[in-house]
C-alpha cells in the first residue's frame, strides 16, 4: 500500500486502520491548496478529511481505504481521529475541517465551484457566501443528484475552469466520484466536503463556537437529527475507539 507522494512531510503522518492522513494545522492544510491551485495544470489535487466515521467505513471498506490513501491532502477532523493518533503516538496539532476551512478559503482569491447537495442548496449557499465574501468566485454550482451520465457536469466545470471544485456529495460516494473523474476535470483541486453545503447554505445551522472550541460539535448535530446520527455517534463512536485499541496499526490491513 502507498500513499501520495504529494503529501508535505512537514509533521509525521498519522495511520489508523491502515489509512494514512496529515497531524498538520490548517494553515498547512491552506498553503497545500495554494500550492496545488498555483502550480502547471495537470490533473487535479485530490483532498479530502477524514473523521471517525470515515474511519470506521474505511475499516470494513478496503477499497474507500485504499482510495484515501491515493489522495494527495487527507486532514484529521474531529476529536475521535486526534484521540486515535495519540493513541498511535502522532499526535494531530489543529482539527482540520471543512466547515472552519471554508471562510479562509473564501478569503484566500481561489475561484470556485460548489458541487452537492439537494437542489437548490448550492445555489443558496453562493448567495449566502457571495453576500458575506464581495470579493469572493464561485463561478458555478450543481446539486449533487445527477445521473450516472455526468457529461454536462464535467462539461460545465470544465467551462468554468475554476481552482477549487467543491464535492459535497457524503462518504464515500464523493470520493469514489473524484477519484473516476478527475483525470477529466479542468481544476486544480477536487475538495471533498461531505455536507459543507448544508452549512454554508444555512439549511442545517452549525454548534455554537463555544461548544465548538469543546470539540461537542457532533453532540448538537446529534441533537438536530437524532435519529440519523444516532447510529455514527452513539454507536460509532464507541466503536471506532474499541477498533483503535483492539487492532494495532502493524497489522495486515490489506490481507482482511
Amino acid at each position: 500500500m502507498t500513499t501520495s507522494p504529494t503529501r508535505t512531510a512537514d509533521h509525521p503522518q498519522a495511520r489508523v486502520f491502515g489509512v494514512a492522513f496529515s497531524t498538520g494545522s490548517m494553515q498547512e492544510a491552506l498553503t497545500a491548496i495554494a500550492g496545488y491551485v498555483a502550480r502547471p495544470a495537470q490533473p487535479p489535487a485530490f483532498c479530502c478529511f477524514v473523521n471517525a466515521h470515515c474511519l470506521n467505513l474505511a475499516f470494513r471498506d478496503r477499497a474507500y481505504a485504499r482510495l484515501l490513501n491515493q489522495a494527495d491532502q487527507v486532514w484529521a477532523d474531529g476529536v475521535g481521529v486526534a484521540i486515535a493518533a495519540r493513541n498511535r503516538r502522532t499526535p494531530v496539532l489543529e482539527n482540520v475541517n471543512g466547515t472552519d476551512m471554508l471562510p479562509l478559503l473564501c478569503q484566500s482569491g481561489h475561484s470556485l465551484y460548489l458541487l452537492g447537495g439537494k437542489p437548490g442548496v448550492a445555489e443558496a449557499a453562493r448567495e449566502k457566501l457571495q453576500a458575506q465574501y464581495p470579493e469572493l468566485r464561485i463561478l458555478g454550482t450543481w446539486h449533487g443528484y445527477f445521473p450516472d451520465d455526468c457529461t454536462a457536469l464535467i462539461q460545465d466545470i470544465n467551462a468554468k475552469a475554476p481552482d477549487v471544485l467543491m464535492v459535497a456529495m457524503g462518504v464515500p460516494k464523493q470520493e469514489f466520484w473524484i477519484a473516476e473523474h478527475r483525470g477529466q476535470l479542468n481544476c486544480r483541486v477536487c475538495l471533498a466536503v461531505g455536507g459543507l453545503l448544508d452549512f454554508a447554505s444555512g439549511r442545517i445551522p452549525r454548534a455554537p463556537h463555544w461548544l465548538r472550541r469543546l470539540r461537542g460539535e457532533w453532540l448538537f448535530r446529534l441533537w438536530q437529527e437524532p435519529r440519523r446520527m444516532f447510529k455514527r455517534y452513539i454507536l460509532g463512536n464507541p466503536l471506532f475507539l474499541w477498533r483503535v485499541w483492539r487492532y494495532p496499526e502493524n497489522r495486515n490491513w490489506e490481507k482482511d
